[in-house]
């Protein structure tokens, strides 16, 4: 007879949220990581390549297991509906704030001569074109999450039907 590893239900716990804090934190520093050799250190691309990789890769990983399983990306909460609309601000904001101050660092002698309203008018195209799609992304995976736990609900229903 095989005996079997019987853990308390607690430390399993702890130990999916010490993975899952770990993981926050080695998907934060791989973006600090490129967005500080992109922009600070100018570094070409094949530099940071495999750290872009890493981070696209799972991140599309997480996305797509979470769909598959027919799990809510945003969370169970009321205000998970209203996060794709903030993240969206969120990363419109950041890429206007990373883009505004590399454009600067780059032309700002042409800004100078054209005077600042051209940076202004750049730096809202940058926003509302950011903040659009990214919205139109993340409510993209918000339908097709949708559309699988809708799926996964019909069958449920159908199997207790069966019943």
């Amino acid at each position: 007879m095989k005996k079997q590893n019987m853990q308390d239900e607690r430390i399993l716990t702890q130990r999916r949220k010490i993975n899952s804090e770990a993981y926050s934190i080695l998907m934060i520093v791989l973006l600090v990581s490129i967005l500080v050799q992109q922009y600070l250190f100018n570094a070409p691309f094949k530099q940071y390549a495999v750290e872009v990789i890493c981070f696209l890769g799972i991140s599309f990983y997480m996305i797509v297991r979470h769909i598959m399983l027919g799990l809510n990306i945003y969370g169970e909460t009321k205000r998970a509906i209203g996060i794709p609309l903030l993240n969206s601000i969120v990363t419109g904001v950041v890429v206007t704030s990373i883009n505004g101050v590399l454009n600067y660092s780059k032309y700002a002698d042409k800004y100078k001569e054209d005077g600042i309203g051209y940076f202004i008018a750049v730096l809202a195209v940058t926003l509302i074109s950011a903040t659009i799609g990214s919205f139109i992304v993340l409510s993209f995976f918000d339908y097709l999450n949708n559309k699988k736990q809708e799926k996964i609900q019909k069958q449920l229903d159908e199997d207790e039907q069966k019943e």
